[in-house]
């Protein structure tokens, strides 16, 4: 089936089934059952999912003091529980993450990262040792798109304090998101488990046909004109380009690990202790670690930060990436990778300002914008062209 008829059939697929869900109003109940939104709760199907593995727990009362939406729809969530639950230390600080509206569901199933988070609270974050919050449900519903996350509150339960893509990081603060990326990188080295999760490439298919992201990656770089180096303005189509192969890459040629998938700076957080964890761990995937290094360091850094500390932050990855345990490859074969991963959080950040009208704005303009003037520099001061055979 041509790609715009599969999405215009999922597109009625969806829209029929939020029309039945709210004609319907059904009332979640078990843990097989996903609500439609972290509002939309009650204290038979929260206890189902929250008071499984504990005889005699049940919740006995719940709130929502705040919500707000996005790309995903977003609520607090406070729980209460009885004797039983109490004494066992369940959580009751939460957050839930949810594919409420229309247009969530069809950017997010199209795109086919609705499966990512449910995969990485429950299948991955119980074998890791690292910062991040931990997850209680994830669900997925394969023909309406609905889904549903109930997570750690780490706002208050570390008292995190979250970070935006463009908020300034130091050395020792970029230092420390490399030695958590290091712990869940080894953590998955070629873990079993990986085969449910996407490749790099099958991520490429999904945006280039149902997203449709190289045309609106070619709008973002004429919306971006100000930002980007004379060198690579009007290279619109060679850019896609290199983002195809170093997807390719990243799945072919490099052993497969976790992936968090869009680790830029707007994903992380910084505790009361000051350390920084990864969270938003929606587009999860397996595939080669310096798609995630290069996304995190090439639009993290002003371009004179990364000037400054590009080979020493390497160096300090790669010598915590074995320090946990993993095959870390040697430093010409990862600075190679590195220079060859830069293409996708360029398209990333061109695509999320040349938006098209029905897609959601992720993000302000002057955020895409100074994230675009990071790794546009970095792909053409790391001659990354040349790294990917253009």
């Amino acid at each position: 089936m041509h790609p715009a008829l599969w999405l215009a059939g999922r597109a009625a697929t969806v829209g029929g089934a939020m029309v039945g869900e709210r004609l319907g109003r059904s009332v979640p109940r078990t843990a097989q059952d996903i609500p439609r939104s972290g509002t939309d709760l009650n204290a038979e199907w929260l206890t189902a999912v929250l008071c499984a593995d504990t005889p005699g727990a049940e919740v006995v009362s719940f709130d929502v003091p705040e919500a707000h939406a996005g790309t995903t729809s977003r609520a607090a969530l406070r729980v209460v529980y009885n004797q039983a639950g109490t004494d066992a230390g369940l959580p009751t600080d939460l957050f839930t993450k949810s594919s409420e509206s229309f247009a969530q569901r069809l950017m997010l199933g199209g795109a086919d990262v609705l499966h990512g988070e449910t995969h990485f609270f429950m299948t991955f974050r119980p074998k890791i040792e690292m910062e991040a919050p931990r997850g209680y449900f994830g669900g997925v519903d394969p023909t309406s798109w609905r889904s549903l996350l109930i997570m750690e509150d780490i706002a208050v339960s570390k008292g995190a304090r979250f970070a935006i893509p463009t908020t300034p990081i130091d050395r020792s603060q970029i230092e420390d998101l490399l030695g958590n990326m290091a712990k869940y990188h080894a953590a998955c080295w070629g873990d079993p488990d990986l085969s449910i999760l996407k490749t790099p490439n099958d991520f490429y298919r999904n945006l280039s046909t149902f997203v449709r992201m190289g045309p609106r990656t070619a709008v973002g770089m004429e919306r971006a004109k100000a930002v980007i180096p004379d060198t690579l303005y009007g290279e619109a189509a060679a850019m896609w380009e290199g983002t195809r192969r170093a997807l390719d890459i990243a799945t072919t040629q490099v052993p497969h690990t976790l992936l968090h998938g869009d680790g830029h700076v707007g994903q992380v957080y910084i505790t009361a202790e000051g350390r920084m964890g990864h969270t938003d761990w929606q587009g999860t995937m397996r595939g080669g670690w310096s798609f995630d290094y290069a996304y995190l360091v090439s639009t993290a850094l002003e371009p004179e930060q990364r000037r400054a500390w590009d080979h020493e932050l390497l160096e300090h990855y790669l010598t915590c990436l074995a320090a946990e345990g993993a095959p870390a490859p040697g430093y010409d074969e990862a600075w190679l990778r590195y220079r060859q991963g830069v293409f996708y959080p360029y398209s990333a950040w061109a695509f999320t300002i040349g938006r098209a009208f029905y897609q959601p704005k992720m993000q302000p303009d002057e955020i895409s914008l100074a994230c675009i003037k990071r790794v546009a520099a970095a792909i053409d001061e790391l001659k990354s062209f040349d790294a990917v055979g253009l």
